[in-house]
């Protein structure tokens, strides 16, 4: 374990949780990089599978009390959209976890990527759940911005064909640009172009994740603008 690390106070005070066994939050904060070059016998990764479960349930249950309404196809739909890698290391960030991370040496200097935050995210939740059951995991989640992100909750990739086709422009493209990673931490890079003009780049866990990433950038930064070499 690793005895004796104790995670910054200000990430405690943005949690707005005091851990009872500050040895779990240390233990979602370990990442397998560190762990192997330390000797430690634990890593974040059972914390992370756990916190994944638990995180489904709260948005799950959360999605059902606010949308009364909604059916199936849409809950599910606004679930993966705030599930999401992207959404969850963005979560992380407003937390200040990637100051936190325990990373080995070959991440230290570039820092952890979106991956690692969304995967130190579920770990924290977790350590909370672990520490302090379901009632303090959906505490700390019902600060972070889940109305905005519901209100984007349709499957981005339609929204951007949309918006597109409706501008009178060509159906989007997404094209795998980059693969990386060991086979169980995969990390895919994609582009999306309308006709020969890229529109953004989206990473995730999986190529599908990857493309949602991407139409969600494109639909951030497009503008009612005509897209170049579409004049008259």
């Amino acid at each position: 374990m690793t005895k004796g690390i104790q995670p910054p106070a200000f990430l405690g005070r943005a949690l707005r949780y005091r851990f009872h066994r500050q040895e779990l939050l240390t233990e979602a904060l370990t990442h397998a990089s560190f762990a192997n070059e330390s000797g430690l016998s634990r890593c974040n990764e059972r914390l992370e599978f756990l916190g994944d479960a638990v995180l489904e349930l709260c948005v799950s249950e959360r999605l059902y009390r606010e949308r009364p309404d909604a059916e199936e196809g849409d809950l599910t739909r606004w679930r993966s959209a705030l599930v999401c890698a992207p959404n969850l290391a963005r979560w992380g960030r407003l937390w200040g976890i990637p100051a936190c991370l325990l990373l080995g040496k070959g991440f230290r200097r570039g820092g952890p990527n979106e991956n690692m935050v969304a995967d130190a995210f579920e770990a924290v939740l977790g350590a909370i759940y672990l520490d302090g059951g379901l009632d303090a995991v959906r505490e700390v989640l019902h600060p972070l911005p889940l109305p905005e992100v519901l209100e984007e909750g349709k499957d981005p990739k339609s929204r951007l064909q949309e918006v597109l086709q409706g501008q009178g422009h060509p159906c989007p493209r997404y094209e795998l640009r980059e693969q990386s990673g060991p086979p169980h931490e995969r990390w895919f890079v994609v582009e999306v172009s309308c006709g020969e003009q890229v529109l953004a780049s989206g990473e995730g866990r999986s190529l599908r994740e990857a493309e949602r990433c991407a139409a969600n950038r494109a639909l951030e930064s497009m503008q009612p603008v005509a897209l170049s070499g579409e004049e008259g």
